[in-house]
């Protein structure tokens, strides 16, 4: 043990490799490169008795609130029978004025793959088989960047942004000036790294087996129109692909709790169905 986390109440355990994690009880694990490119990977996990985990993502912090790591929805997965794998997105570290950077990571590392590394390593150590990812919004966008990284899991997506270029344009001028400053613009962000920015970019060439369930607020006009209808247009028709619209609010806020326990529920229990028989069980 390396510390205690009081916020979190968890003992800490720093890592300098990913291969290195080793799981025993509730834990923040901090993953510190020996690379000095490579970003800190933050993580709260705790292991329980299923072979399901879920991997909670945040969406944008408030940073007069919120500092980083940040921890989202443990309020809401408290009393989970599922092993829950709590993620920080490291790039919001980059820049103190960043509130959402959508776990792309910068040119030097590429958060989803490091990430899907130490989610492999967890579930495998939690003895879970089946890994849901969870978000809302910025979160949501993760999830389902995640879930086709990892063939085999189910990305779990509440009013989502599908791309980071079609969110406003404060935020993706943000995020480029302050993540990827070598280049030009946000226009030369996305044709440079085109599938970690944009979902229709990594789901225009998707594993055959990748699972989710998009579900979108219908109330919500600037995500209907510019993230929910091109990413369905996209991907309708596509095994594995699940979509649920039902109106929650005039506008880009949380679900009811109920809701999204009640679309965790279907997912963990298997009932969604997976794109290919393989997907019952999943590929680590």
């Amino acid at each position: 043990m390396s510390g205690w986390d009081d916020r979190h109440k968890a003992p800490i355990v720093v890592w300098t490799s990913v291969a290195d994690l080793r799981v025993d009880g509730r834990q923040r694990h901090i993953v510190k490169p020996e690379d000095e490119h490579r970003l800190t990977l933050d993580v709260l996990l705790e292991p329980r008795d299923s072979d399901t985990l879920i991997v909670a993502l945040h969406g944008a912090l408030n940073r007069d609130v919120y500092t980083p790591p940040r921890f989202e929805w443990m309020g809401t997965l408290a009393g989970r029978k599922e092993s829950v794998l709590f993620l920080s997105d490291p790039t919001i570290t980059l820049s103190e004025r960043l509130r959402l950077a959508w776990y792309v990571g910068n040119a030097s590392d590429n958060i989803p793959e490091r990430y899907a590394q130490l989610i492999r390593t967890a579930a495998v150590q939690c003895g879970a088989t089946r890994v849901l990812f969870f978000g809302f919004s910025g979160g949501g966008f993760a999830a389902l960047s995640l879930a086709a990284v990892m063939p085999g899991s189910i990305g779990i997506a509440f009013s989502p942004q599908t791309s980071i270029g079609s969110y406003y344009e404060q935020f993706s001028d943000m995020f480029a000036e302050d993540v990827f400053p070598e280049c030009r613009d946000y226009a030369d962000v996305e044709a440079t790294y085109g599938s970690r920015v944009s979902l229709l970019a990594r789901y225009a060439n998707a594993a055959p087996d990748t699972t989710f369930l998009y579900a979108q607020n219908t109330g919500d006009t600037h995500h209907m129109r510019r993230h929910y209808e091109p990413f369905r247009e996209l991907t309708e028709g596509r095994a594995g692909a699940h979509f649920r619209l039902r109106e929650d609010s005039d506008g880009h806020t949380v679900p009811p709790k109920e809701y999204l326990l009640e679309i965790l529920d279907e997912c963990a229990s298997g009932d969604l169905q997976p794109a290919s028989p393989r997907e019952a069980s999943l590929s680590l």
